[in-house]
């Protein structure tokens, strides 16, 4: 993304930190379950709860005879302190037309009711589904022989400033702390391993909501932000920014560790310096292949330089979030 100048980066760190909630609203994140009456005993359903302010709150629905055909439907209620309400009508289509829908969570539990707008003999089906944290596969796995590990919680000596230093936190973590950071070492083909939480910002919107990157080669940016909920886009988490929308949703919420496994294949210059070849990238987020052997016809706005090159530092960008990362090592192609 596009790089803005110091004095407006430090304006912006302090109104977002200022803006940022630390804790968890005991609401927003994955409900899974089903529904509990006999009627749709067989359907689907689960939901994504994201949170838009200190009491509001949007739901996006899946509803379906199967997970495969599953409708994916949105709706808004409003609550605090653990509680929220939601009430609206819904089209389900051909599962049966116009119902009306009414949800409460509490104690990070959903209970609810879908009940189709017929004058007799309409659908009544209760549903209950429970606040889920997803752990990624490949979350914590360690550098596999071969691979170089550049963040392990202690090694911040593998990084420089660029302009300032990152803060470590004491769990094993760094966090964006007034400067993008990159790697002394440069680095090429290989598998690029990084965990990354985003922050709780509620009240924040679109690119302002735990935005951050990570730079492959210094060049191409892999797009970190609380997106959850969100369908996928290029600008969104696990895009590749401007070029590439991944081809899955797998964002997790806001404060839950997130894994991306980057396999990446660098450009090719002849002896003259013509590239030949453009950089190619095949990705998993949280274990769910989200890039399948994409073709990169250019580097990405904001890397360390407008020149493509075979080699380059691993990035991570600051742009005013506090991000943390964790767990980074890469491994050469064989």
């Amino acid at each position: 993304m596009k790089r803005i100048s110091f004095v407006t980066l430090i304006a912006l760190c302090v109104a977002m930190y200022a803006g940022a909630v630390e804790d968890d609203d005991m609401i927003m994140g994955n409900y899974h379950g089903a529904f509990t009456g006999d009627a749709w005993a067989n359907h689907y359903i689960r939901a994504q709860v994201v949170a838009l302010s200190d009491t509001a709150h949007r739901m996006v629905l899946f509803i379906g005879e199967s997970e495969e055909e599953a409708l994916r439907l949105e709706t808004r209620g409003r609550g605090e302190e653990g509680v929220s309400e939601f009430e609206d009508t819904l089209d389900l289509g051909a599962l049966g037309g116009l119902f009306d829908f009414t949800a409460r969570i509490e104690n990070e539990t959903m209970t609810g009711m879908l009940r189709e707008q017929r004058r007799r003999g309409g659908v009544e089906a209760p549903f209950e589904l429970k606040r889920v944290f997803i752990v990624p596969p490949n979350l914590g796995k360690a550098p596999p022989e071969g691979a170089v590990s550049l963040y392990d919680g202690t090694n911040i000596a593998q990084w420089e400033r660029w302009p300032l230093q990152w803060c470590q936190r004491g769990d094993g973590s760094m966090e964006v702390c007034g400067s993008n950071l990159k790697t002394i070492e440069e680095f090429g083909n290989g598998r690029y391993h990084v965990e990354f939480q985003t922050p709780f910002m509620p009240n924040a919107r679109g690119q302002s909501r735990g935005n951050s990157g990570v730079y492959v080669l210094g060049r191409y940016e892999v797009q970190v932000l609380d997106s959850f909920g969100v369908e996928p886009e290029d600008g969104f988490c696990g895009g590749v920014y401007s070029l590439a929308a991944p081809i899955a949703d797998a964002t997790l919420p806001p404060l839950q560790w997130q894994t991306f496994e980057i396999d990446f294949t660098a450009p090719v210059f002849d002896e003259n310096g013509a590239k030949i070849e453009n950089a190619r990238i095949h990705a998993y987020h949280n274990g769910i292949l989200i890039h399948d052997d994409v073709e990169l016809e250019s580097h990405t706005p904001g890397g360390v330089s407008n020149e493509e090159a075979p080699v380059g530092p691993l990035l991570l960008q600051d742009h005013g979030d506090r991000v943390r990362f964790r767990n980074i090592w890469f491994k050469p192609a064989e």
